[in-house]
């Protein structure tokens, strides 16, 4: 963002904070106070303010204001909280952090950092788990461990989606049109089907939005380079302008609907069932940086060097037709270089063929959740929670961003999930003790299904000639847990609170390893030689934790309240997924944290400012990672001779512990009536300490990778009414994501740079507020930033962020 750019918004801000002076304050009738938020964190209905953890809550009516659609939005304005969609090549996921703990490998060996919830149930990967915003009452963001209150795998946090339920009136239709070819259409219709006792509301939207990375042919852009005049490089089927397709297109449908039945002032139940059928392109995706691990390996057994000729755009462009950032020349095709290994190890057979990853990132989902609560007649309340989810994604990669075969993959996840869970709330000694006591049960299954076509890593005796690292792999995991949990607030005096939480969980974790070759049938001889299969071994991880919460807040006056808490979590252990070699197969333990932290939750001047505040101190124990040098079950390396099994390396391990320190602070300030201003900022410093084994890929004293340390947003609104009853709210929104590093030894080349995007909406509603229309642009500055960076050691490939957009959106509610 330029210099003049900043100042605007530097004034607009200053002049606001200006109008919020007390003295204005004081002047305002108390008719357009801040917003009382509800939230259920701990088991039970609570005000935001009186909660005594760190929570981010976002109401739905807040979530249109910022014109956020996805689950990944919602991070712009949560500190300490990173949601991004992962980079081509690691499916249909996200990467998800808070407070520098959390988890980017959709593998499902590795358990996620961070829980997600949608309507209280938990969805156990971070594939698929980019939701679509449809029909929200709220979303919750809780940081900090929640061990007694999420349970397993929420060591960093927990975002919990919760949907709006049927009340038996209103509804609405929208539609979107914007740049990108963007298409969108929302409805809703909340109905009463027996009056007082049953009603039912339906959801659904339909969105797309064409990619913003133009794909080209290599051999119709540069017809005259020396590989193509040979017939090294082939021409495609371009289309016009030397266009072969898109990276980063969208196209998603989803339906959800809510049956509520009141079965007596006693019982009530909710059933919610959704589908969602997403097929988008690969994410975007383009090359920053070429090179081989071995120089001339390409162009040995395909013709053509892999170097800078395929880049576009920046520092080491050596394209001499392209000059453009959102353009990648990647075809997703192996036109015909790998081998099969014969029995004999190592020994080339026949040729694997052409091989077409699809340019795809789709994903087909459904479940359902029922939900009763009894409320027992002066003894407490009684909930039940059954639901079932299943998806199947198929997402193909072409890293390397050009017509020469170095990394291609098309993976399929195919994945089902139960739970059950009972919870008890109850009273005791004149209600000064309030509790919940209760279990859960969770059984997941998924089988991870890839075709890995990756010439350029060295396999075999001649790899420069006989390419053979290709082959499938159909690994499934069974993951089951039970946990029992117990959490109680005790009511010391009117304003003193002491609470106290326990969980136990059991886990038991099984990866069953199978690769083939291409055929899907015989075994692929490098990673399952027969004197040491690989195939049909099954890994396990069983272990159980105790977590423990213990935290005490102090209500000073009505709208001030501080607290200390000491807290506990853990993220499940697992198996080492991608063993180069059987010997690599080891099994890695769960990481842990103790927490400590310190908050306070307020409202000044006639609760016209929110001011919420936490520091902490985490001691993060057993951090899972990939290391450079693979160990055997002893700790010691594996040999380097007369076969390297030590590098590269496939392993999950526990490398390291760490210490995390940080700050956060929330703002909400209402100045004036029909003003609203909101911002945020934190702060994390993540240190690691000594390696644990002996390998180079910790660094004592240095960061994870993905944490960055700054992060802040801020955002204003103001409603102008009209002489007619009608409104008219411009809203803007900046915020700052830090950069960071992207791997262990935080190499230059795997490294985000930090950047700001600034955001903007203008809202006109009808004096009935029947009509609502709404122009927004997103990324206003159109700041070229990327998301992410994949190092593959000699080459980086990044993902772009969206370009500037534009969107005019037009609401009727009925």
């Amino acid at each position: 963002m330029s210099i003049s750019t900043r100042l605007p918004i530097a004034r607009a801000v200053a002049l606001a904070l200006a109008a919020a002076s007390p003295a204005v304050w004081a002047a305002q009738p108390n008719n357009d106070a801040l917003e009382e938020v509800v939230v259920t964190a701990q088991f039970r209905d609570q005000n935001l303010q009186e909660t005594p953890i760190a929570i981010t809550a976002i109401t739905g009516d807040m979530l249109e204001a910022r014109s956020q659609v996805r689950l990944v939005d919602v991070t712009a304005q949560a500190p300490n909280v990173i949601l991004q969609v992962n980079p081509a090549g690691a499916g249909n996921s996200m990467r998800a952090y808070i407070r520098g703990v959390g988890q980017g490998d959709q593998s499902p060996s590795v358990d996620p950092g961070v829980g997600i919830y949608v309507d209280d149930v938990y969805f156990a990967t971070i594939t698929s788990s980019i939701f679509e915003l449809l029909d929200l009452e709220r979303v919750e963001i809780l940081r900090g461990p929640q061990g007694t209150l999420s349970g397993m795998n929420s060591l960093g946090g927990a975002v919990k989606l919760f949907s709006r339920k049927p009340a038996g009136e209103g509804g609405f239709v929208e539609g979107t049109l914007g740049s990108l070819n963007r298409k969108e259409f929302r409805g809703s219709a909340d109905f009463a089907l027996v009056p007082d006792r049953l009603f039912a509301r339906i959801s659904g939207l339909s969105r797309s939005r064409d990619g913003y990375v133009t794909r080209l042919d290599y051999a119709c852009t540069h017809p005259n380079d020396p590989y193509v005049v040979s017939g090294a490089i082939g021409r495609g089927n371009a289309g016009p302008n030397c266009k072969i397709g898109t990276l980063g297109g969208q196209s998603v449908n989803a339906l959800r609907g809510s049956l509520r039945w009141i079965a007596s002032d006693s019982v009530e139940v909710n059933v919610i069932a959704d589908t969602t059928h997403d097929s988008s392109e690969t994410p975007a995706s383009v090359l920053l940086q070429s090179g081989e691990f071995i120089p001339g390996l390409s162009l040995s057994y395909q013709g053509v060097p892999y170097d800078d000729r395929f880049v576009p755009y920046g520092q080491f462009r050596a394209d001499t037709v392209m000059n453009d950032p959102f353009v990648s020349y990647a075809n997703f095709i192996n036109p015909g270089v790998t081998y099969t290994p014969l029995d004999v190890p190592g020994t080339p057979g026949s040729n694997n063929g052409t091989f077409y990853a699809t340019p795809a990132n789709t994903s087909d989902s459904w479940g359902a959740s029922a939900t009763i609560d009894w409320k027992v007649p002066d003894r407490g309340a009684v909930k039940s929670i059954t639901a079932y989810r299943e998806y199947e994604t198929l997402s193909g990669a072409d890293n390397d961003g050009s017509p020469v075969a170095i990394l291609a993959s098309l993976s399929e996840f195919r994945h089902n999930q139960f739970s059950q869970e009972l919870r008890y709330n109850g009273e005791a000694l004149d209600k000064r003790l309030e509790y919940t006591v209760g279990g859960i049960y969770f059984r997941q299954e998924t089988v991870y299904e890839t075709r890995e076509s990756d010439p350029f890593i060295p396999f075999g005796p001649d790899p420069f000639n006989f390419p053979i690292f290709d082959f499938i792999q159909d690994d499934t995991t069974l993951n089951e847990f039970y946990g029992a949990f117990v959490h109680s607030i005790w009511h010391v005096t009117d304003k003193l609170n002491l609470t106290a939480g326990l969980r136990y969980t059991k886990q038991d974790k099984d990866y069953t390893f199978q690769r083939y070759n291409v055929d899907g049938r015989t075994a692929f001889q490098p990673l399952s030689d027969p004197a040491n299969p690989l195939n049909g071994r099954v890994g396990n991880f069983s272990g159980s934790h105790t977590d423990y919460r213990l935290n005490l807040d102090y209500q000073w006056t009505q709208d001030l309240m501080t607290y200390v808490q000491f807290s506990t979590g853990f993220k499940g252990g697992g198996v080492s997924p991608r063993p180069y070699f059987p010997e690599q197969v080891l099994g890695f333990g769960p990481e842990e944290m103790n927490a400590y932290e310190l908050g306070l939750k307020s409202r000044w001047f006639e609760r016209r400012l929110q001011a919420n505040a936490a520091v902490f101190y985490n001691d993060y124990k057993d951090y899972q990672a990939t290391p450079d040098n693979c160990i055997d079950a002893d700790g010691n390396l594996l040999p380097d001779a007369p076969v390297n099994l030590r590098s590269p390396c496939g392993q999950y391990l526990n490398v390291a512990d760490a210490k995390v320190k940080g700050a956060e602070l929330e703002l909400e300030i209402r100045p004036i009536d029909g003003m609203l201003i909101d911002a945020a900022y934190s702060y994390v410093d993540f240190t690691f300490g000594e390696p644990k084994i002996a390998t180079a890929a910790v660094i004592a004293g240095a960061s994870a990778p993905g944490i960055g340390k700054n992060k802040w947003s801020v955002g204003a609104q103001y409603e102008i009414p009209l002489s007619s009853g009608a409104t008219i709210t411009p809203r803007v929104d900046a915020y700052y994501t830090p950069g960071y590093c992207g791997n262990l030894e935080c190499t230059s080349q795997a490294s985000n740079t930090s950047y700001t995007l600034v955001n903007v909406r203008l809202t006109y509603r009808t004096a009935d507020d029947d009509w609502n229309i709404s122009l927004e642009g997103t990324n206003l500055t159109d700041k070229l930033y990327y998301l992410n960076k994949f190092y593959a050691g000699t080459y980086t490939a990044a993902q772009p962020g969206t370009p500037a957009a534009w969107g005019l959106t037009v609401r009727r509610r009925f």
